[in-house]
């Protein structure tokens, strides 16, 4: 294994009291703030890669940013961001959701997809995975697919996410004008699931690559590098059935029926077709079990064959809310392992697989986000005391790199050969990783009001 030069950051208790936790906050709705767009907000900082609107990174950061505005709601909790003015704050603090949430659907409904492109892979109703403007000289040369009018479509979960985010938003601003102004793209964002999202019609959602040149993303939800599933000895046969996009895809058919519900255009007919799908999605995830391990496989190849790893995507299914309650403490019991639970979060991917890797993108990192996702799927099912561990452990790494990171590894200290530390993990950087983070921020927002319950 090749090793990269690291900062190492020694393990320090770092205390969470109120003042820091207040800190913590003000500092990452100032982070949001400086990044949204007339078309939401941009993946990371100017001086980052990804300086652009991303769907999936978007709409991420609404749906944490709603559910740290419970947490202040349900908990009144408004003097937590500014003691002296508890209800001012709170609703300045709404006001700001709902601009954001707004201007973030807006956006995406501006850039949803309206043909058929395989170059770009748009598709009518399709939700975008990102969108230059203008498109960097680099991109241009290496023929990437968001050359058409800045925008690339390589984004399977996005579409799904968009519907579950419209459905939050409407539930906690109760917006009539907003969802009369994006129904037509939410019903568009429907037909797209009924048409794109199970291609051979077996009840799972599964994708594959349709840019006739090969080019642009194979691996199209939010673990989108290269490496983050990988099969011994040869390529990966797609298309592929993710499972946590298996929970996306049942919480968007509840929250369409939901939100159609609500606008008197759920028919019978409509709601049975519904009802099919979400049966559909819960039969199918049980191919994904992997009896050995006691947890969910991350994927099914094209051969509906699972690839059989622990990784976090299982813990999306919590949020979802989509398993029984046995199994999701089955789950829950997977997920705290130490070989993929650290002190800093939980890892991409179990120590124990065959391509785990800690340098890796997708492979053994520690993304915030992803631990906030597991974190209020725990939450949900009543494990609170787990949530609170997850969130505390983030947080204190957050602590360290001072910064809403987009990620950070995790490493055993007897990879350090001088001077040795005496403990068994350390916590790193991660050598190209943005410094700053649209849904680290909204993570740092959800955290630090839930630890305040």
């Amino acid at each position: 294994m090749e090793l990269v030069e690291t900062q190492i950051l020694p393990r320090r208790d770092l205390s969470l009291n109120d003042e820091v936790l207040r800190q913590l906050w003000q500092q990452a709705l100032t982070t949001l703030k400086s990044l949204q767009s007339p078309l939401g907000i941009t993946a990371s900082g100017p001086d980052d890669q990804f300086h652009a609107i991303f769907g999936r990174d978007s709409l991420w950061t609404v749906l944490l940013a709603l559910e740290a505005g419970h947490q202040l709601q349900t908990h009144g909790q408004g003097q937590f961001i500014e003691p002296s003015t508890d209800e001012s704050a709170l609703t300045s603090y709404c006001e700001w959701l709902h601009d954001l949430s707004a201007s973030v659907l807006r956006g995406l409904a501006q850039l949803q997809g309206k043909t058929v492109n395989d170059f770009n892979e748009e598709q009518p109703g399709r939700i975008l995975h990102e969108y230059w403007n203008p498109v960097p000289e680099h991109m241009i040369a290496a023929r990437w697919p968001v050359m058409v009018n800045g925008c690339y479509y390589g984004s399977f979960d996005a579409t799904f996410l968009y519907i579950i985010t419209m459905s939050q938003v409407d539930a906690f601003f109760d917006d009539k004008a907003l969802l009369d102004e994006l129904w037509s793209n939410i019903d568009a964002a429907f037909e797209w699931m009924l048409t794109w999202s199970d291609l051979d019609q077996d009840g799972l959602v599964e994708y594959k690559r349709r840019n006739p040149d090969g080019i642009g993303l194979e691996n199209q939800v939010w673990k989108d590098s290269g490496e983050s599933i990988q099969v011994r000895h040869q390529a990966v046969k797609h298309p592929v059935a993710w499972v946590e996009v298996q929970g996306y895809a049942w919480s968007a058919y509840a929250a369409y029926r939901t939100l159609a519900k609500k606008r008197q255009v759920l028919t019978p007919a409509l709601d049975g077709e519904i009802q099919r799908r979400m049966d559909g999605l819960l039969t199918g995830l049980e191919r994904f079990w992997l009896e050995d391990k006691h947890c969910p496989a991350i994927a099914l190849d094209g051969n509906k064959h699972p690839i059989p790893v622990v990784a976090s995507n299982a813990g999306h299914l919590l949020w979802s809310t989509c398993l029984e309650q046995t199994v999701a403490g089955q789950l829950r019991e997977r997920l705290l392992q130490p070989d993929i639970l650290t002190p800093w979060g939980l890892r991409t991917l179990s120590q124990n697989a065959y391509y785990y890797n800690p340098l890796a993108y997708h492979c053994g990192g520690i993304w915030p986000f992803d631990n906030a996702v597991v974190a209020l799927g725990l939450h949900k099912y009543g494990f609170d005391m787990d949530a609170h561990t997850i969130a505390s452990s983030v947080l204190q790494a957050i602590l360290a790199f001072e910064k809403p990171v987009e990620l950070y590894t995790v490493q055993p200290a007897r990879w350090i050969r001088s001077h040795r530390i005496e403990q068994e993990w350390f916590l790193a950087d991660y050598f190209y990783a943005c410094s700053v983070q649209a849904w680290t921020a909204a993570t740092i927002l959800y955290f630090t009001a839930l630890l305040m319950e």
